[in-house]
C-alpha cells in the first residue's frame, strides 16, 4: 500500500488533490527524500508545492509542506499513513493536519474542514478500490 502511495501518478487516481507530477518521489538510504507536484485544496487556487517525504518501511508514510515555499505563506502541511497489521490484512489510518496561518484561517480554516473530512473518507475507498479493485470497501470516518 505504501508503495502504491509513493508512485504519486498513480496515487493521484486516489487523491484528486495531487494535479501534475514536476519530481516524483526520490528517496534515500534511510526512507527521507521529497517531491514537487501541483496541489489543490478546494477555494485555493491550484499551486506547485515541494513535500518532504519520509518513509517507515512497513509501517508509516509521512508527507510534509516542505519550508521556504510559497504555500506555506498560507498554510502548512502534514498528511500520513500507518499501517498496522490486524487479522484481516492490514489496518490504514490516513490523516491530514492543515495549518492555516493568519489571516487565512479565517477565511479557509473552517470551511475546508468538512470537505477534507468527506475528501480523505473518498480517497481512502479509491485507494482501496486500487489496491483490490474486486473487494468492496467501506470507508470509516
Amino acid at each position: 500500500m505504501l508503495e502504491l502511495v509513493l508512485d504519486l501518478d498513480r496515487y493521484r487516481q486516489a487523491d484528486t488533490k495531487i494535479g501534475r507530477i514536476i519530481r516524483p518521489v526520490v528517496l534515500d538510504e534511510h526512507g527521507h527524500g521529497s517531491t514537487r507536484y501541483w496541489g489543490h485544496l478546494r477555494g485555493l487556487p491550484p499551486a506547485p508545492d515541494t513535500t518532504l517525504v519520509t518513509l517507515t518501511p512497513w509501517r508509516e508514510l509521512t508527507f510534509t509542506g516542505a519550508p521556504r515555499q510559497p504555500g506555506r505563506l498560507v498554510v502548512g502541511f502534514q498528511g500520513t499513513f500507518h499501517c498496522a497489521p490486524n487479522d484481516a490484512g492490514c489496518r490504514v489510518t490516513h490523516r491530514y493536519q492543515l495549518t492555516f496561518r493568519r489571516p487565512w484561517r479565517w477565511f479557509y480554516g473552517a470551511g475546508l474542514q468538512d470537505w477534507l473530512q468527506r475528501e480523505v473518507s473518498d480517497e481512502m475507498a479509491r485507494l482501496a478500490a486500487l489496491l483490490d479493485p474486486g473487494r468492496a470497501v467501506t470507508p470509516t470516518p
